[in-house]
């Protein structure tokens, strides 16, 4: 998921605790507004990437809007079929209806894995991942919504803290205001390693929500921290796979090491600007980064 945005004001969703199919929990294992060390600064758990992952229990049928990748125009909406099963990252928070805070499930679409967005897509047109991080691409409200979705653990192929998108560079270009226009790595909730290389081409904004230049299902995860490795059938294109099989489903292994060296970048207090975090990672040996929250609290 592109960084637009995140460097703008500090705004970060706090985590709650849940109640949604009779699964109750804290995402990431951390406790609401806990302080939790990153790198040498204090920050709130307020401020971190804190998502919420919901599986479907049965299929659903949601609207949303697709934008077209590489012209202006207005976005058009189409129905988005979640099959049952299907693992989203969310958030459960209230809305207000008739006077009455009512329970809503915000859904962030937009970082679902690419077959399974295409599947109601335009041609030519992608899934509209909105101004930043933390805008959802919808928000049901209905009980018998609500009732198909059930709190599910954060997967272990999940990067801690992170929404999934790691871009490639070290520390010098986690520290960069220059946004990335590269390569990136996505690690989807519904299961799925996929590699972009940046298109210049596409509208703001858009430049990594072309078709993925590699993909795999991710069929099995080892984690052991710092390590996460993820097992795919086939080869995953543009990043150093090992071959540890050859049949099966577990042939090519992806390793992603957190080198637990966080790196921070100051922001304007005087102008309500937070600072900012990001975990660095090697893939398959070469540096990546990951954008992880803000800093909110530190000192």
């Amino acid at each position: 998921m592109s960084r637009l945005g995140k460097w703008a004001l500090g705004l970060a969703t706090l985590s709650a605790t849940l109640l949604i199919g009779n699964v109750i929990g804290n995402a990431q294992t951390e406790k609401p507004s806990a302080i939790v060390k990153v790198g040498d600064f204090a920050a709130s758990t307020d401020f971190l990437n804190l998502s919420q992952y919901f599986q479907t229990t049965r299929d659903v049928n949601i609207k949303v809007a697709y934008l077209p990748m590489k012209k202006m125009g207005a976005p058009v909406k189409r129905t988005l079929t979640l099959p049952a099963g299907t693992v989203v990252a969310g958030s459960l928070t209230t809305t207000k209806r008739h006077g009455y805070l009512i329970p809503s499930l915000q859904l962030y679409l937009a970082r679902l894995s690419y077959p399974l967005l295409q599947r109601s897509a335009p041609k030519g047109y992608t899934i509209d991942p909105g101004a930043g991080a933390y805008d959802p691409q919808a928000t049901l409200k209905a009980t018998a919504e609500l009732t198909a979705f059930k709190r599910v653990k954060v997967p272990d192929f999940m990067p801690g803290y992170s929404h999934g998108d790691l871009y490639i560079g070290g520390a010098k270009a986690a520290l960069s205001p220059v946004e990335p226009s590269s390569k990136s790595l996505r690690i989807t909730p519904d299961g799925y390693a996929e590699v972009l290389t940046y298109d210049p081409t596409a509208s703001v904004g858009l430049g990594f929500y072309q078709k993925p230049t590699g993909l795999a299902k991710i069929m099995k995860t080892d984690y052991h921290d710092p390590y996460r490795r993820l097992y795919f059938s086939h080869k995953l294109k543009g990043v150093k796979t090992k071959r540890v099989n050859h049949t099966g489903a577990y042939q090519y292994r992806l390793t992603l090491k957190n080198l637990h060296d966080p790196q921070h970048t100051s922001g304007d207090e005087d102008n309500g600007i937070a600072g900012t975090f990001n975990s660095l990672y090697s893939v398959g040996g070469t540096p990546y980064f990951t954008f992880i929250g803000y800093d909110g609290i530190s000192g």
